[in-house]
């Protein structure tokens, strides 16, 4: 089954922080309609489903345009070709792939000795101050929405929705509703791309996002 209610929250970027649980996440604060959101940014692996990333710092959106249209706040949408859905195996930028799994880099399961934060948390805060410094930043985050029971409302599932092998969350599997960050600098006239993915995933998928041949099902 699909990952629930696919969406795109566009906001104001005002504060960020860690936040522990069974996976660390960096949480950021999002000012929009309807707001304040929050995005859960994995930042960290655990056993068993280590992270891989790519920062793209040149980032050519698949429609500028049509991101930009948006309204603030939180946007559903259809898990389907031709809008502004993500998918890391089927959309291509220009003629070539929106993101490639050979161009990302693993996170290790746990910081070096001595090391409080890792490459992957450091981007993120970079981006995030880069993005309050500019006083039209907008961060765009790509996901599965979801409402705090009266606290803040926010996405999360900002990554790799597809290619999860059977018995290591294929329950979320489905084509066209991966997750990503896109940063818009104005002043800089400047997009940049966070994707997030899993080692454990499958980048070879059939219709509806389970993995095909070689890691269709966990080790």
């Amino acid at each position: 089954m699909p990952i629930p209610n696919y969406s795109v929250l566009k906001g104001d970027p005002t504060a960020g922080k860690v936040v522990s649980g069974s996976s660390i996440h960096y949480q950021i604060t999002l000012q929009g309609h309807g707001g304040p959101f929050t995005v859960a940014v994995n930042i960290q692996s655990v056993d068993g489903s280590e992270v891989l990333y790519v920062i793209d710092p040149a980032f050519t959106p698949p429609s500028a345009a049509g991101l930009l249209a948006l309204p603030s706040g939180m946007t559903a949408l259809p898990s389907a070709p031709g809008g502004l859905a993500l998918d890391f195996v089927r959309l291509t930028v220009q003629g070539a792939p929106m993101v490639e799994k050979d161009a990302m880099t693993p996170l290790p399961i746990r910081f070096p000795a001595g090391h409080r934060h890792n490459n992957l948390q450091n981007a993120v805060v970079d981006l995030l101050s880069r993005a309050i410094s500019d006083k039209d930043g907008t961060i765009y985050a790509f996901g599965s929405a979801f409402a705090d029971r009266g606290k803040i409302d926010g996405i999360h599932d900002i990554h790799m929705n597809q290619g999860n092998p059977i018995g290591n969350h294929n329950q979320d599997n489905g084509i066209w509703q991966d997750g990503g960050l896109m940063v818009n600098l104005p002043s800089q006239n400047t997009w940049i791309a966070v994707f997030i993915a899993f080692q454990t995933q499958v980048w070879t998928t059939d219709n509806h996002g389970n993995p095909v041949g070689t890691g269709a099902k966990a080790a």
